[in-house]
């Protein structure tokens, strides 16, 4: 899973499963862009002797201005991983209006606004793209239903990118995580009755490190990978077929 030369963004930079993906993505050589609206994604590029852009990807404007700057610092787009993403637990007839903007903005929008705007370098580099989606995209998980309709949004913008997009060389496919060990869910694995029910499910035994995802999406984004688009992939210890 050679990267050398390539030059790939990663949104959601700072955060547990977007850090991992991105120095999984500088050990395969890539150069990596950070995107994130936390500042901590200065320290994770510094690691990897990457680049960070600290901007809120849920900003209509930000995803062309990024791209620009990215073929400036870079010269090439080759790769996009739309992983920025947030959650609200809450009952779905509950949500406020303003998290209920904020999760479209961020969980689906972005990723639209910014394969947009990233379509053309893409297509020069006859590029791919990944979007981190979930298992929520297509089942119903009391307490995140708003989330898990951004991630449907999400899986459907994968495939029908898939389809358009492939005529030009570019690939898009999805990685659906299932419980992953992360700052995000940090609050309901830590209750033992939930997380020994969520480990119930799993045929592996255990819950994901954000290594497990990352790994994955770096093979994606490979020539190992060349004939593969359209594809959601689920990676989640079996718990989707139990």
């Amino acid at each position: 899973m050679d990267l050398i030369g390539k030059t790939a963004v990663v949104t959601g930079g700072a955060g547990g499963i977007g850090s991992a993906i991105a120095r999984s993505l500088s050990s395969a050589g890539a150069t990596v862009v950070l995107l994130d609206v936390d500042p901590a994604a200065e320290s994770v590029a510094a690691e990897i002797a990457g680049h960070a852009l600290v901007v809120d990807v849920a900003e209509p404007d930000v995803a062309e201005t990024a791209v620009e700057q990215v073929l400036k610092l870079t010269g090439s787009l080759d790769i996009l991983v739309n992983a920025a993403g947030i959650q609200v637990r809450t009952a779905a007839v509950d949500i406020r209006e303003e998290d209920w903007e904020r999760l479209l903005a961020v969980n689906l929008s972005s990723a639209y606004r910014l394969t947009r705007h990233a379509a053309k370098p893409l297509a020069a580099a006859r590029g791919c793209i990944v979007n981190i989606v979930s298992l929520s995209a297509d089942r119903a998980v009391a307490g995140i239903v708003p989330y898990g309709a951004t991630k449907a949004g999400l899986l459907q913008l994968t495939k029908g990118l898939a389809v358009e997009l492939g005529p030009l060389g570019v690939r898009v496919n999805a990685v659906a995580p299932g419980y992953v060990v992360t700052p995000m869910t940090d609050a309901v694995l830590d209750q033992p009755e939930f997380r020994a029910r969520v480990l119930s499910r799993i045929p592996l035994g255990r819950l994901a490190e954000v290594d497990d995802i990352a790994e994955v999406v770096t093979f994606l984004v490979s020539d190992a990978a060349r004939y593969i688009t359209g594809a959601v992939v689920p990676v989640d210890g079996g718990y989707s077929v139990t």
